[in-house]
């Protein structure tokens, strides 16, 4: 830990976290709604969706995102207005689309929307009183089109309808579906609660979050066969494209964005055959470019708890290999001792924010972590099958949630439901 303190760049990061966390630095809103209009006399507002819709319980069955207004409607008149707000559409509206939800098959299509990043939409809405300041709740209203250029439109409208098809073809394998479509796009309107809940109480959370593990397994994939294709270069711009394409494709989450940086910084690296950084020089620098460009991840739950447990697994995980027993093999003693890093590193951040922490994740992910990267090789090569041999949709269904199931009994297992 000492030599530690003489990195410039993990001190810098330390000092940076030290105030923000400590409130001494305030965190500004880049985006603040802004608006002549009183808030609560607000009626309609006109702009485009920038997140992806996330599942909610507030206020009904709903789902939040965060919307760009360009105008605000009162009962008096039309107002400009810049910034963002939180919106809350009911799940009517939005699983209007969704394959085996209720509303997609008892509502009529015209009343649904396919909600997605860059969405434009035209909206009735009601101020929200509870909560945040910026929050409205979805009464009806009118989809626009996609928000940007010509191109931007179309790549705006190409992944939404990507991710409804992908939606709708992990439907069809049940619900070893549900869980491949969490995985892999960061949608949970199909994973199973119980299972979900599951994986946050055995401690086991960081799998189901869209992060480096993930990011690894896709671009992984994909530099092998740059590789065996044209060499190590093409490789490198393999992996990359297939790193920033899952980001597309999946969205920016803070532990997404981070792993995206890493990779990013290590082809650049690789591309001027400079000296590999050193691990936690990479994660610092890292963590002072993601409070730069996106700082209001700084406080969310999944960036605090990515950057917390990367930092334990790098300073603390030699000092727990030579704690355990040298008669447990060497795989699974390092494995034993990134899961306690993880664990001493991440106990304030979890105490914090859910009052408990959850040590029997360090022995639950030597059996879950393994079978999870093969469900998730097994469904990526599914996938890939189903697109050119679609009849064989059923057997790989079969084993996908054989496998799904061994992985759902070991959760429940070590959440001691």
């Amino acid at each position: 830990m000492v030599k530690n303190l003489k990195n410039p760049v993990f001190v810098s990061s330390l000092l940076l976290a030290i105030l923000f966390y400590s409130g001494v630095a305030k965190i500004r809103d880049r985006n603040p709604f802004a608006c002549l209009a009183k808030k609560s006399e607000i009626i309609r507002l006109e702009g485009f969706v920038s997140s992806n819709p996330v599942k909610s319980s507030f206020f009904g069955s709903t789902y939040k995102t965060s919307f760009r207004v360009k105008r605000a409607f009162t009962s008096s008149g039309v107002f400009e207005a810049r910034g963002e707000v939180n919106l809350y559409f009911p799940a009517a509206l939005v699983e209007a689309y969704y394959p085996g939800k209720v509303y997609s098959r008892l509502s009529s299509r015209e009343k649904g929307f396919i909600v997605e990043n860059g969405g434009s939409f035209l909206l009735d809405v009601k101020c929200l009183q509870k909560g945040s300041e910026r929050s409205f709740l979805v009464e009806d209203g009118k989809f626009l089109g996609w928000q940007g250029g010509l191109f931007q439109k179309k790549v705006a409208k190409i992944r939404a309808l990507c991710r409804l098809q992908f939606k709708r073809l992990m439907y069809a394998w049940g619900k070893a579906g549900g869980l491949l479509l969490a995985l892999l796009s960061g949608s949970r309107e199909y994973t199973e609660k119980t299972v979900a809940d599951s994986f946050r109480d055995s401690g086991l959370s960081h799998i189901l979050a869209l992060s480096g593990m993930h990011l690894g397994l896709f671009g992984g994939i994909a530099r092998f066969f740059g590789k065996k294709a044209r060499g190590r270069n093409f490789a490198d711009a393999v992996q990359l494209g297939a790193v920033a394409f899952f980001v597309w494709f999946a969205g920016i989450s803070p532990s997404l964005f981070r792993a995206f940086l890493a990779a990013l910084i290590l082809y650049l690296n690789s591309l001027f055959r400079m000296n590999r950084p050193e691990g936690l020089s990479l994660l610092s620098f890292c963590f002072i470019l993601h409070c730069l460009i996106f700082p209001s991840h700084i406080m969310e739950a999944a960036f605090m708890l990515s950057y917390a447990s990367l930092a334990g697994i790098i300073i603390f995980s030699r000092v727990f290999t030579k704690v355990y027993p040298v008669f447990i093999p060497h795989k699974i003693r390092l494995s034993l001792s990134d899961s306690s890093a993880a664990q001493l590193s991440t106990a304030p951040v979890a105490i914090r924010l859910f009052g408990k922490i959850m040590p029997q994740g360090i022995v639950a992910s030597l059996f879950v972590a393994p079978l999870v990267f093969l469900f998730l090789y097994f469904g990526l090569f599914g996938l890939i099958i189903c697109l050119f041999v679609p009849f064989l949709s059923g057997p790989i269904s079969v084993i996908m949630n054989g496998l799904y199931s061994l992985i759902s009994k070991l959760v429940l297992f070590f959440s001691f439901k």
